[in-house]
């Protein structure tokens, strides 16, 4: 998960739990740290998940194998370029299926104006 998206939610996260990254142009950078437990709602599944957050990511938020692994994930890609992704719930037993967007810009811009004024 970006750092931006960390901090517009207001996960907390542990800055001693970090992981080396290495990106498709052979640059390493580690993490920021670890958010535990990050509710994620998927239609009526929730998940709980362990989100790693990144700073300056291309990205909003990147799922991978670890969920792919839990929810059994099915990726059905269509002649129209549409995509999606069916999951199950383990330990509920519900199913749902989510639609994907188009890679772009990610949603949430690495950089958030802040203020403390009201």
């Amino acid at each position: 998960m970006s750092e931006a998206v960390c901090l517009c939610l207001g996960l907390i996260y542990d800055p001693m739990v970090i992981l080396e990254m290495q990106s498709a142009n052979g640059t390493t950078n580690y993490s920021l740290g670890l958010a535990r437990n990050v509710a994620f709602l998927f239609g009526d599944i929730t998940l709980y998940l362990q989100v790693h957050v990144i700073w300056q990511s291309v990205y909003d938020i990147l799922l991978s194998r670890p969920f792919d692994t839990l929810t059994q994930s099915i990726v059905r890609n269509y002649a129209d370029e549409n995509q999606t992704i069916t999951i199950h719930d383990p330990n509920t037993g519900k199913t749902a299926t989510i639609p994907t967007i188009p890679r772009g810009r990610p949603h949430i811009l690495n950089h958030i104006p802040f203020s403390w004024e009201n």
